[in-house]
């Protein structure tokens, strides 16, 4: 069972009170004009959500990885699903590969501000020809000596066009030989083009990068030389989880707001949740919502005592929890029936926001070959036989 302390009740007080004075007044109208305030970033990190879950050194609250949870929540009962995008692709994305593997300068540099929220991070390894195979990258890093040249492009970059910096995967060789670079967005060469023709998410930003001979210095390397790779495929594991619990709390805003609608909206002269078909579609969704919330819970104790290693269970939960959120907001929208096609009621942003979840991070397709290569990895080690009959 998730261990909910009473500092993580602390912190989710905290940040529902922030998020009803800062973000709740204004969301309909982010989402209207597709805005990602940049400011939002500087205010969510002088209260501290940024860095919960990072060292206490670097400027965080050495919080557990509950509390990422616990802000995943409250962001999830704002139906702000761009902008939770937005906040979380800074800190979940680049920051854990900083915190891991940078310098101690790097880290001053870059990621004290960022937990600040002072500096806008991004992640840059999706490319308009990659897609989920991150082995077909294009984008090339020629080591030049004392620095290199960078060409080449990204696509569906979260907070592409506002960052201060990327953490950007290039290749430098052959197959998987990649090296990550902390690549700062003023450096000449760099450009972004927004991407603002997406079905939802609509208050996060996403852009292409394009990055024309652009010269990086050789201290720019995050970790070792030609081991990115490596390091973008642990890094996964955490985003991956992180984005996992978002869809739970995502289908849960949309299964209570289709909850109270049922016991509000008459039909036939009672309450729509009086009707067995509605009762036991409401059954439906808080049973697929629980299932959802137990894989998610159990992904988070292992990854929390096993780090990458626990790597199938959070394949399962990215792949279970991205096929179940679907049917239970697909059912809080029919439940509202026409009042579910309308923005007023909120379902109708959540349907949309939500749809990218099986996509982004890895979709389901790749989660079940990642499951099905270690089920079968682990098939032929299994001292269990069963006899055939």
């Amino acid at each position: 069972m998730p261990r909910f302390t009473q500092e993580h009740e602390m912190l989710a007080q905290a940040v529902r009170d922030f998020v009803q004075r800062e973000i709740v007044p204004f969301a309909d109208e982010w989402e209207r004009n597709h805005v990602c305030p940049p400011e939002m970033f500087r205010k969510w990190g002088e209260m501290g959500f940024i860095g919960a879950t990072y060292p206490v050194e670097y400027g965080g609250g050495g919080m557990d990885l509950w509390a990422a949870a616990v802000i995943a929540r409250e962001l999830a009962m704002a139906n702000v699903g761009g902008l939770q995008m937005s906040l979380f692709a800074h800190t979940y994305l680049p920051l854990p590969l900083l915190n891991a593997v940078g310098t101690e300068e790097q880290k001053q540099r870059y990621l004290v501000p960022a937990i600040r929220g002072e500096k806008i991070g991004g992640l840059g390894i999706t490319e308009p020809g990659g897609g989920s195979d991150v082995g077909a990258m294009r984008t090339f890093a020629k080591d030049m000596g004392d620095h290199y040249v960078i060409n080449g492009s990204k696509t569906y970059i979260t907070n592409g066009t506002i960052a201060d910096f990327i953490v950007l995967a290039a290749r430098e060789g052959e197959g998987y030989d990649m090296t990550l670079f902390l690549f700062d967005t003023d450096t000449p060469g760099f450009s972004a083009n927004s991407i603002d023709n997406k079905l939802g998410m609509h208050t996060s930003d996403t852009a292409e990068l394009f990055f024309d001979n652009c010269v990086v210095p050789k201290s720019a390397v995050i970790g070792e030389p030609h081991f990115g790779f490596y390091y973008v495929m642990n890094n996964f594991q955490e985003e991956r989880l992180i984005g996992a619990l978002g869809g739970v709390y995502a289908a849960e805003y949309a299964y209570l707001k289709a909850l109270q609608y049922a016991q509000e909206r008459v039909t036939f002269g009672r309450p729509i949740a009086k009707h067995q078909v509605i009762r036991h579609k409401l059954a439906q969704m808080a049973t697929r919502l629980e299932a959802c919330r137990s894989i998610c819970y159990r992904a988070v104790e292992e990854f929390t005592e096993d780090g990458p290693g626990a790597v199938n269970i959070i394949s399962m939960a990215k792949a279970f929890v991205g096929e179940e959120i679907q049917r239970i907001i697909y059912d809080a929208v029919q439940i509202h029936g026409g009042n579910g096609f309308v923005e007023d009621y909120g379902v109708a942003r959540v349907y949309r926001d939500m749809r990218l979840f099986s996509i982004g991070g890895g979709t389901t397709e790749i989660m079940y070959e990642i499951i099905s290569k270690i089920v079968l990895e682990e098939a032929k080690h299994s001292k269990v036989l069963i006899k055939q009959r």
